[in-house]
């Protein structure tokens, strides 16, 4: 690896132009080595590790993303599309950010990431006080040398790490962050950057990369981070309802369902009913009087990880025919709630399925679910779903009269999946009876 010190701004312009073809770059304010001396550049995962159900619930909702704006097939989705949601919006990823921009790369040269956590005093819509808890993030000058590395696409071939244009993936409209910055990610990596990829090591003035980024048509962070109202992927993560703390204060508070940093954080006094603000709510617990739709039906309780930890393979259902002959009704209900990415419905979420066996071995999976503006439950029920025969221990899809109509296939193929995690939790024996119509999985806690 070549080490060059640059200047002025004509040092700078001709040593890049030699770089024009063929080359990624990455900016970053600190310059580190191994112990051998060798340039270290690591995976977020090597530097801070991974929360494998946050990963599932990120993952999740990035394909769903992908899937709603982009046409794409959520269980087909290349994993580098939502390893570029992960990784530009927040989470870690085994994944290195490059860019093919010489620009965006001196800019992160110059600006040093913070972050920290503030509490807002909120109103909710009905004017009681509540606490949000937000990951508040800025990029700071840091007027200081930065530090530019020359990356030789040639190099990261021969090592076997595959290169992915993610500025290549087409959207109709707004400006979404990986397009902004014409990121690359490299991966199949050993948990960093291969040392023999970077060619050389541009120490630059700071006025220097300023005046080149600036030349550049970059003067602050917004942009190189579009706002929630340019970019849909930000702000649909932005819309998944906000989780309780469990904290002992007479003020509820809350965090972000995906605790995504946030660079245009904005102070709302009175919240608008369409923030949820979700505290664990169970509505096997809150059935109602003996008229209830959910009265007198077993209910089986999971962790919404149940949810994200889906799968579109084929898988045994003899667990939940037995089930089906024992009772011709019951509910798999989560602790937490789901955003449907194409829902235009405000505060509607689901939280579950509700499994309901008819004649001729036709039984219906309807989705559970709930209305919850701001931070009020002001209905649940059950939505018209799929239809199956059964067909021994697998379900056939059959259609029929009284099936929902929408056009989102992945709502239903998500809530069949919840039958898998229930059928190879009683195979296992990981469900706990608390009564005759409560059960939960062993790894829930009692509420």
């Amino acid at each position: 690896m070549e080490d060059i010190t640059i200047a002025s701004l004509e040092d700078l312009e001709s040593t890049l132009f030699k770089y024009r073809n063929g080359y990624l770059f990455r900016g970053q304010t600190s310059h580190h080595l191994n112990s051998d001396k060798k340039v270290n550049i690591p995976t977020s995962f090597t530097r801070h590790g991974c929360v494998p159900p946050l990963m599932l619930k990120w993952t999740h909702y990035a394909n769903a993303i992908i899937r709603a704006f982009g046409g794409e097939d959520y269980h087909n989705i290349n994993l580098e599309y939502s390893q570029a949601i992960l990784q530009h919006y927040g989470w870690r990823s085994f994944y290195i950010d490059l860019t093919k921009s010489p620009y965006i790369a001196c800019w992160f040269a110059a600006n040093k990431y913070e972050e920290n956590k503030t509490i807002q005093m909120c109103e909710n819509y009905e004017e009681n006080p509540v606490w949000l808890v937000h990951k508040n993030a800025r990029y700071v000058e840091t007027n200081k040398p930065g530090n530019v590395y020359i990356i030789d696409r040639c190099k990261l071939n021969e090592l076997d790490a595959k290169i992915y244009d993610l500025s290549e993936i087409e959207t109709e409209e707004g400006k979404l962050r990986f397009q902004v910055q014409s990121a690359c990610l490299a991966g199949n990596l050993k948990g960093q950057l291969p040392h023999q990829s970077v060619i050389a090591h541009l120490k630059i003035k700071y006025e220097v990369l300023v005046e080149y980024y600036n030349k550049h048509g970059i003067n602050s962070t917004c942009d190189v981070f579009p706002g929630r109202e340019e970019d849909f992927i930000l702000q649909s993560l932005l819309n998944i309802p906000w989780n309780g703390i469990p904290i002992d204060t007479q003020i509820t508070s809350y965090k972000r369902g995906l605790e995504l940093p946030e660079y245009d954080a904005e102070f709302r006094k009175h919240l608008n009913p369409k923030i949820t603000l979700y505290s664990k709510y169970w509505i096997s617990e809150n059935r109602g009087n003996s008229d209830s739709y959910f009265y007198n039906i077993p209910f089986y309780k999971f962790s919404e990880q149940a949810y994200y930890a889906n799968s579109n393979s084929k898988f045994s259902l003899s667990r939940i025919n037995c089930l089906l002959n024992e009772h011709n009704m019951f509910v798999i209900e989560l602790d937490g709630l789901i955003n449907i990415i194409e829902s235009t419905v405000d505060y509607e979420y689901e939280k579950g399925v509700v499994v309901e066996k008819h004649h001729d071995n036709v039984v219906s999976v309807s989705g559970l679910y709930i209305e919850h503006p701001g931070h009020v439950v002001s209905g649940i029920g059950a939505v018209r779903g799929w239809y199956y025969r059964i067909e021994g221990e697998h379900w056939a899809r059959i259609e029929h009269l009284d099936q929902c109509p929408c056009k989102n296939s992945l709502r239903h193929e998500l809530q069949f999946s919840l039958l898998r995690v229930l059928n190879d939790s009683i195979e296992a024996n990981e469900i706990i009876m608390e009564d005759s119509l409560n059960y939960r999985h062993n790894e829930l806690e009692p509420s």
